[in-house]
C-alpha cells in the first residue's frame, strides 16, 4: 500500500498491488507447503527407521536364542540322540580324534552325535519350513561345505574382520522380500574341540549367523504408509491453499476497493468528483503526446466563476460549495466524454478538448457561458442565484509544452476578466 501512494505521490501510471499480494500468497504457500512435506516426509524417514529397528530387534532375539542355545551344547560337548534307520554320522565330527559320534547304551541302542552347527542347521530347517524364519552358520573357512556362505554372509564376514558388530538389510529373494541380519560368533573354549584345527583360539571371530525373515508383508506396510502420508500430505496442501484461497479472495477484494478509493481520492477533486489538477496533468500529457505525434489540434479552455467571492461573503462558504458542484455537473453534462475536465483551483476550471480547432473550442466556451447565464440556481430551496463566468481559450503552437498551453489559456481567461468578465476571449 505504501508503494501505491508512493507512485501516486511520484505522478506514476497506477499499477494494481493485486499481483504483489497473489505472489506473495503464493510464495506463503509454498513454503507452507514445503513445511507441510518436511514434516511429513521427517515422519516417514522416522516411520521407516523404526520398522527397521523392530525388524533388527526381532532378528537380533532369534539370534542370541540360537546362540545360547549353542552354547548350552558346545558346553556339553554336543547332544546325542537316538539313531533312526536312515540316519548319517556326521562325517565330519569322524575326522575329529577321540570324538565319539556314535554310542550304544545298556540295551544296545544307539545314540549319534549332534554337534552344535549341525543342530543349529536341522533347527532351522524346521522353522523355514513353518515359514517363520531361518539362520545359517558359515565362516570364510567353513568345516562343512553347506555352511559356505552367501555373497550377502560373505560382505558382513569381511566387515566383522574389520571391527562391525552387526550387519542388517532388506534383499529381494525368489520367494519374496525379505530382512537379513547376522552377528559374529566368538571362539569360546568349549568350541575349540571341534575347531582347534582350523588354527582358532579362544575369543577369535570364527564366523558368524545370518538370520532371515520374511519381510513381504512388513514391506507392503511401509508402503502402504508412504501411499497414505502421501495421500494426507496431498489433502493438508490442498486444504491449506483452499483456505489460504478463500481468505485472500476477501483480502484481495478488499485490497482492490481501497485501492480504488485511494485511486480516486488520488484522482479526484472530494468536492466536485472532477479530476483534481494532479490527474488532469497527467491526462492532459498523455493528450499533449498524442497530438504531438498525430498533427491534430489540441485546444485547452479555462474557466472561472465571476464574482465568486461575493457568494462565498454574501451565502457563505457551503453555499459557495454547491455553486461548485453545480457548475461542475453542468460542465461535466456539456462536454464530451473524451474531454479533459478538471478542477484547476478555488473557482477556476481546465478543459482540454482533443482533436478541436480554436475555432470550434472558441464556440464549445461560448456555449459554455451561455448555459451557465441564463439557468438559475436554487439552493436550499430559498436562496436563487445567476451566475456568470469568464473564459480563456488557446491551442496548441507546433512543438509547444503542455503547460504553455495551459498557461496561454489562463492568460486569455484574464484577459477578459479583465475586459468586463462573462465574456470569452482567444489567445
Amino acid at each position: 500500500m505504501k508503494n501505491f501512494l508512493d507512485r501516486l505521490a511520484k505522478n506514476e501510471p497506477y499499477r494494481s498491488s493485486v499481483k504483489s499480494v497473489k505472489k506473495y500468497l503464493l510464495g506463503i504457500c509454498l513454503i507452507i507447503a514445503l513445511i507441510v512435506l518436511s514434516v511429513f516426509w521427517g515422519f516417514h524417514l522416522r516411520t521407516n527407521a523404526l520398522f527397521e529397528r523392530q525388524m533388527v530387534n526381532s532378528s537380533r532375539a532369534f539370534f542370541e536364542e540360537i546362540v545360547i542355545t549353542r552354547q548350552w551344547m558346545a558346553d556339553h560337548g554336543g547332544v546325542y540322540v537316538e539313531m533312526r534307520p536312515g540316519d548319517e554320522v556326521n562325517p565330519y565330527l569322524q575326522t575329529i580324534p577321540g570324538l565319539k559320534t556314535v554310542i550304544r547304551d545298556a540295551d544296545g541302542k544307539k545314540y549319534m552325535l549332534k554337534n552344535p552347527a549341525l543342530a543349529t542347521r536341522e533347527i532351522s530347517e524346521i522353522a523355514d519350513r513353518q515359514g517363520s524364519f531361518r539362520f545359517h552358520i558359515t565362516s570364510l573357512n567353513p568345516l562343512n561345505p553347506a555352511n559356505a556362505p552367501d555373497e550377502f554372509e560373505r560382505r558382513a564376514l569381511e566387515r566383522f574382520a574389520r571391527g562391525e558388530p552387526d550387519v542388517s538389510g532388506f534383499e529381494t529373494h525368489p520367494e519374496g522380500q525379505v530382512f537379513r541380519y547376522m552377528a559374529p560368533l566368538v571362539t569360546e573354549s568349549a568350541c575349540l574341540k571341534c575347531h582347534a584345527q582350523q588354527g582358532y583360539t579362544a575369543s577369535d571371530v570364527r564366523g558368524g549367523i545370518s538370520v532371515t525373515v520374511p519381510a513381504s508383508t512388513i514391506l507392503d506396510e511401509i508402503r502402504a504408509n508412504k501411499i497414505y502420508l502421501a495421500l494426507s500430505v496431498t489433502g493438508v496442501i490442498l486444504i491449506i491453499i483452499l483456505i489460504v484461497s478463500f481468505i485472500s479472495t476477501f483480502f484481495i477484494r478488499d485490497l482492490k476497493t481501497a485501492e480504488q478509493m485511494l485511486l480516486s481520492m488520488a484522482a479526484t477533486d472530494p468536492l466536485t468528483g472532477l479530476l483534481n489538477r494532479r490527474e488532469g496533468y497527467r491526462r492532459i500529457e498523455a493528450e499533449h503526446a498524442r497530438a504531438a505525434r498525430s498533427g491534430k489540434p489540441l485546444c485547452a479552455i479555462m474557466l472561472d466563476i465571476d464574482h465568486f467571492k461575493m457568494i462565498n461573503d454574501t451565502h457563505g462558504h457551503l453555499t459557495g460549495d454547491d455553486v461548485l458542484k453545480w457548475l461542475a455537473a453542468v460542465l461535466k453534462k456539456t462536454l464530451r466524454t473524451s474531454d479533459i475536465l478538471c478542477r484547476y483551483g478555488g473557482e477556476e476550471f481546465l478543459v482540454v478538448v482533443p482533436e478541436t480547432t480554436i475555432e470550434t473550442a472558441r464556440h464549445l466556451a461560448e456555449r459554455l457561458r451561455e448555459i451557465v447565464e441564463q439557468n438559475e440556481i436554487i439552493l436550499n430551496g430559498s436562496i436563487r442565484l445567476r451566475l456568470t463566468i469568464s473564459l480563456g481559450v488557446a491551442d496548441l503552437k507546433t512543438g509547444e509544452s503542455y503547460e504553455h498551453l495551459i498557461f496561454r489559456a489562463d492568460q486569455a481567461l484574464y484577459a477578459a476578466k479583465n475586459a468586463g468578465r462573462n465574456r470569452v476571449c482567444m489567445d
